[in-house]
């Protein structure tokens, strides 16, 4: 019988009220010797005189991420049953897909499942892509429970399930990236091209060269807001910046909109982005590709005199860690400037962050102080799909920002 220890660790000096957050940081407890640990210096530990049960990552600043509180009861003897614990964690997906079906649009569309630790799976993020589950870990505390979690999936249902565990906040912790099938599909044929619904689109996208764990899913509601009033406003051109698989195109040409032009890094981002417009166009849509740096292609069109009815600027993050969070402000105000130097009279412009180091406060100082001389009108505040759980209290969890705001002539 497989059993895994279970740690007793003690806090420094901490109230009750501080375990609602999904984590301790490394100053927050009294660490663990080198002997007591494996050779990640990781372990499943206990909260001393509480229920509280987490992934200890010693050499991490966030050195506890909390699991589910029903682990708990399965403690004996300070070891918990290998296969207790993927019952565990069986059972919580199970919850987490009957939680997150009160939204309307899981039980058609693409959505998160777990939304890592603000849904009690450390550094687990999965996206349900209705054919294919995708799962990501993004730290040393993924690391550990990843194999429970695959464990668990496969026994939920029979979809295939593939792993895409890359980016820079890996690179943090000195871990390899890693893609690869954890269940093939049953058809031996199928290649990575995944299609999917989302925010009412047809989408398409590869597992094997994707961004993240496919498609930006936390966008939905920003998504759906935009096909709910672009109709409002007379838009016949539209500036992607940053492309990638051509969502926010893709709402725009799904209500009109024919005439678009986009930027991207990726040229294999924009030959996608291009597929997935034209799938969702309603006219004779026109597509005009731009490979490259942003900044470089903005003052292009600005130089040839271009101007859009809609732009919409969604970076990556600027600010991988706080010590660029300086470096990324400069980067968001001279974005929105150079932006409100392309846009029409009476033009729609929504600016984005997914940096979680930058405050949504910052965030909107910085394109303030970049928009060009205008009555600038703020139409309205985005926000993550609610698929992507945010936690009711002041955290790091609240991490996308979106606005859409209005150069209004009168």
């Amino acid at each position: 019988m497989a059993l895994i220890k279970v740690l007793e660790i003690e806090t420094v000096g901490l109230k009750q009220k501080f375990f609602k957050s999904p984590w301790l940081f490394s100053n927050q407890i009294i660490h663990k010797s080198d002997n007591e640990l494996n050779n990640d210096k990781v372990s499943l530990v206990q909260i001393k005189g509480t229920k509280k049960v987490g992934v200890y990552c010693k050499n991490s600043l966030i050195s506890i991420r909390f699991l589910p509180d029903s682990l708990f009861e399965k403690i004996e003897n300070g070891f918990i049953k290998k296969d207790q614990f993927i019952d565990v964690i069986f059972n919580h997906l199970v919850n987490l897909k009957k939680a997150k079906s009160k939204f309307n649009f899981t039980n058609k569309e693409a959505f998160r499942l777990s939304h890592g630790d603000n849904d009690g799976l450390p550094a687990i993020a999965i996206d349900d892509y209705q054919s294919v589950l995708v799962l990501q870990s993004s730290s040393q505390a993924g690391e550990y429970i990843l194999p429970y979690v695959i464990d668990a999936l496969k026994q939920i249902d029979e979809r295939s399930i593939f792993e895409r565990s890359t980016g820079q906040i890996r690179k943090l912790e000195n871990l390899p990236e890693r893609t690869r099938w954890i269940r093939e599909p049953l058809n031996k044929d199928q290649n990575f091209e995944i299609n999917c619904l989302f925010s009412s689109l047809n989408m398409t996208f590869f597992l094997n060269k994707a961004q993240k764990t496919g498609l930006f899913l936390d966008q939905r509601n920003n998504l759906t807001y935009l096909a709910n009033i672009i109709k409002n406003y007379n838009i016949n051109s539209c500036l992607d910046i940053c492309s990638y698989a051509g969502s926010w195109s893709s709402i725009a040409a799904n209500s009109g909109v024919e005439n678009l032009t986009l930027i991207d890094q990726d040229s294999w981002a924009l030959n996608l982005a291009k597929r997935n417009i034209l799938a969702n166009a309603k006219g004779n849509t026109t597509i005009e590709t731009l490979h490259g740096d942003m900044f470089e292609h903005m003052q292009g069109l600005i130089k040839n005199e271009k101007k859009f009815d809609l732009i919409i600027a969604d970076p990556p993050a600027f600010a991988k860690s706080k010590k660029h969070i300086h470096e990324a402000k400069r980067a968001y105000s001279r974005m929105a400037k150079l932006a409100s130097k392309l846009l029409s009279e009476n033009g729609l412009l929504i600016v984005c962050s997914c940096s979680r180091n930058i405050k949504d406060s910052e965030f909107l100082e910085s394109v303030s102080l970049g928009l060009e001389e205008g009555n600038w009108v703020f139409i309205h505040k985005g926000e993550q799909s609610p698929c992507h759980t945010h936690l009711a209290h002041p955290d790091s969890s609240e991490y996308l920002k979106c606005y859409f705001l209005n150069n209004r002539v009168l």
